[in-house]
């Protein structure tokens, strides 16, 4: 009860506000006003980055530890690289998407249907829930979709879990939809944190979306894919890093207490901090990134403070200043320290710190794959040099130096996209974009298997070594929704399992 008291305040509260600015309205009485869709606007979005809950277990433990992107830290060593089961962990995303996020855009599509005052409102409810539901169905595989989150309005509180497949055909739908019917007459948008209500902005997220999908099925349905992908590029994706959708947080308590949880610091600084400077970047990360002289190295990492060559000994002569630690290892068994390494830049770790869900650097580059597979015309390598480009330039929102063009470009001549190497430069720039939202890192790589990854072989590895290819469902669903449950596991396998794969996971 405590904790659904805490929801209907958050609400109530950015209700008060109903627009991006006058935060300090935050601190009215949380009883004044009752929830309505612009205040459910607002905390679903603030939720899919401020919840600390799951950024810290699904999107840093595990799959920034299953795709490399982190080491050294004890939980992402131990379950995220080690593969090693924790049903918290596992199940954080399924609880608090859908209790929090898929509930709320639910209930914004049941109060705006066939209000014509709030067209717009109702499109942005359908992008967002593609959004949400998209994250939780890439890791848990088939999932309700089209009967969750109507509890309250139908009576619906065991739904069906759709296929992946039947969800993904309504992706396309609902964005495309939802593009057409966002438009000039159609109401306002308030409570937008990403957009403060522009409906071009809102278009072209949609558009990128959808691109973002239909690659995501390119080895599963490739014809459709191809469908997907043509029709997003026409109506329009991102064309610049001002399209970017961002969440801009703000000075708030951090926390994941279901009993007082707050959304609205950065959920995976948290995190960060929470490891107690435990995170590195991998030994992955830090070698392609120095090894290929890319100017993004000091925009993400900080310089290690101690030699790599003697204990505790100062840098030597002629030594790199940016090591990694090894995939597998906690920062305590790097032979010459944790200081031998290199840390994350502090203004990743900040309350306030941006997080990026969708950007034009991911949608040039899926373009470059597209146009690679012939899929789109023109070149995949000027795709691919602008997409490299946006990636280094959106690093900037966090605070860091910028990096100059002289820079981007030498970088950019010496490691130009090569013949016979497009899927693999391409798949490895995206995991570089992706990382601190290591959730969609995770699935491009088991759509594409690129990067490829430091073979795990610490003999306590629950896997022996594989990575996981899902998260399992809570074991809980047995009971709340046994004969759904039962017929979904029937089609992944057989079994609760995570090495069963995902239907779109053909790699």
């Amino acid at each position: 009860m405590k904790f659904k008291q805490i929801i209907i305040a958050v609400l109530t509260l950015f209700t008060a506000v109903g627009c991006t600015e006058n935060f300090d309205e935050l601190e009215k009485d949380p009883v004044a006003l009752s929830a309505n869709p612009a205040g459910q606007l607002t905390f679903t979005q603030l939720c899919m980055s401020g919840d600390g809950f799951y950024q810290w277990r699904t999107n840093l433990i595990y799959s920034g530890g299953f795709v490399q992107h982190y080491a050294g830290a004890w939980n992402v060593t131990e379950f995220g690289s080690k593969f090693k089961k924790d049903d918290g962990y596992a199940t954080a995303l399924w609880r608090n998407g859908y209790q929090n996020e898929l509930k709320n855009v639910v209930d914004i599509l049941e109060k705006t249907n066939g209000d014509q005052s709030a067209v717009n409102m109702n499109a942005v409810a359908k992008i967002m829930k593609v959004m949400v539901a998209q994250r939780i169905t890439d890791i848990y595989g088939d999932i309700p979709y089209s009967e969750a989150g109507l509890g309250f309005s139908k009576g619906i509180v065991t739904p069906r879990y759709d296929t992946q497949e039947e969800i993904y055909m309504s992706f396309f739908h609902d964005l495309e939809e939802a593009h057409s019917q966002l438009n000039a007459n159609g109401g306002s948008v308030k409570g937008d944190l990403f957009y403060g209500g522009d409906i071009t902005k809102w278009k072209k997220l949609a558009n990128t979306l959808r691109l973002r999908l239909g690659m995501r099925i390119s080895e599963v349905k490739p014809a459709e894919a191809e469908k997907q992908v043509k029709a997003a590029l026409a109506a329009g994706v991102f064309t610049s890093n001002a399209d970017n959708c961002i969440m801009k947080h703000l000075d708030a308590t951090f926390n994941d207490d279901p009993a007082s949880i707050d959304f609205r610091g950065n959920g995976l600084a948290y995190a960060l901090v929470g490891n107690e400077n435990g995170d590195h970047f991998s030994t992955l990360v830090i070698d392609f990134l120095r090894d290929n002289g890319d100017p993004r190295l000091p925009m993400y990492a900080t310089p290690k403070t101690t030699s790599s060559l003697a204990w505790g000994a100062p840098l030597q002569p002629g030594e790199t200043p940016y090591e990694g630690v090894k995939p597998g290892l906690f920062q305590w068994e790097v032979p010459m320290g944790a200081s031998s390494t290199s840390g994350i830049q502090s203004y990743f770790k900040q309350k306030t710190t941006p997080f990026l869900h969708v950007s034009y650097s991911e949608s040039q580059l899926l373009l470059a794959e597209a146009a690679f597979r012939g899929w789109v015309a023109g070149s995949a390598a000027d795709y691919y040099k602008k997409g490299v480009e946006a990636g280094i330039r959106q690093l900037e929102i966090y605070g860091a130096a910028p990096a100059t063009q002289a820079a981007i470009d030498t970088y950019l001549n010496a490691k130009p996209l090569a013949a016979g190497q497009e899927l693999k430069q391409i798949s490895t720039q995206l995991w570089i974009t992706y990382i601190f939202n290591s959730i969609e890192a995770y699935s491009n790589w088991r759509r594409t298997g690129f990067p490829v990854l430091i073979p795990i072989t610490n003999p306590d590895s629950e896997t022996g070594g594989v990575t996981p290819k899902r998260l399992y469902y809570p074991n809980d669903e047995m009971q709340k929704n046994e004969k759904n449950y039962l017929e979904a596991l029937s089609r992944m396998g057989g079994t609760n399992d995570w090495l069963n794969k995902v239907w779109w996971d053909a790699n």
